[in-house]
């Protein structure tokens, strides 16, 4: 199991992300924090608005979820990351197991 944190500096990709990759059953457990993130590619950090989808997933799915994305968005693709879940409790992993597809 994974926690993915999708950050975008578009608000409308939250708006196009979340039901694609819910209706497709990639994610679950999905929460949009709405965030100021600090970009240090210059010489002073530049503030910006940004959203950042938390989610959970299989690790089998981050590929799927990466290429989907890349599709739709191309050079303009959302940072992506995930982390290991290394403990859950055995509820919350049988709902999430039951949420997400197989594979």
């Amino acid at each position: 199991m994974i926690l993915l944190h999708i950050t975008t500096y578009r608000k409308e990709q939250v708006d196009e992300i979340i039901p694609l990759l819910t209706k497709k059953r990639l994610i679950t457990g999905v929460t949009v924090v709405d965030a100021t993130s600090f970009l240090t590619g210059k010489s002073e950090p530049e503030a910006v608005a940004s959203s950042l989808i938390i989610c959970r997933s299989k690790v089998l799915l981050f590929s799927t979820i990466e290429r989907l994305l890349k599709e739709l968005y191309g050079a303009e693709l959302p940072a992506i990351y995930a982390m290991p879940i290394v403990n859950m409790d055995l509820h919350h992993e049988k709902l999430l197991r039951k949420r997400l597809i197989e594979v």
